[in-house]
């Protein structure tokens, strides 16, 4: 698994659940409390964590980037 995809199942599994979140983030049709156990996260703690390290900020920072298109990201 590691030489094929380059990183190990569970960081897999969490980058899947990630790019679910932002695609929910994205639509506006789910809250961020509720967000992480639909994308099947054990609790809101480590969601943020896995959200943190797959987009490189959270999903707070991620909404108000996304709907403030002239926000400069910082990277």
């Amino acid at each position: 698994m590691n030489n094929y995809f380059g990183c190990n199942f569970k960081r897999l599994i969490n980058s899947y659940r990630v790019v679910r979140a932002k695609e929910l983030l994205d639509g506006k049709d789910c809250p961020v409390n509720e967000l992480f156990s639909r994308c099947g996260f054990a609790s809101k703690s480590v969601f943020y964590v896995a959200f943190r390290k797959v987009v490189g900020m959270t999903p707070l920072q991620y909404i108000s980037q996304s709907r403030n298109p002239f926000m400069i990201q910082r990277n």
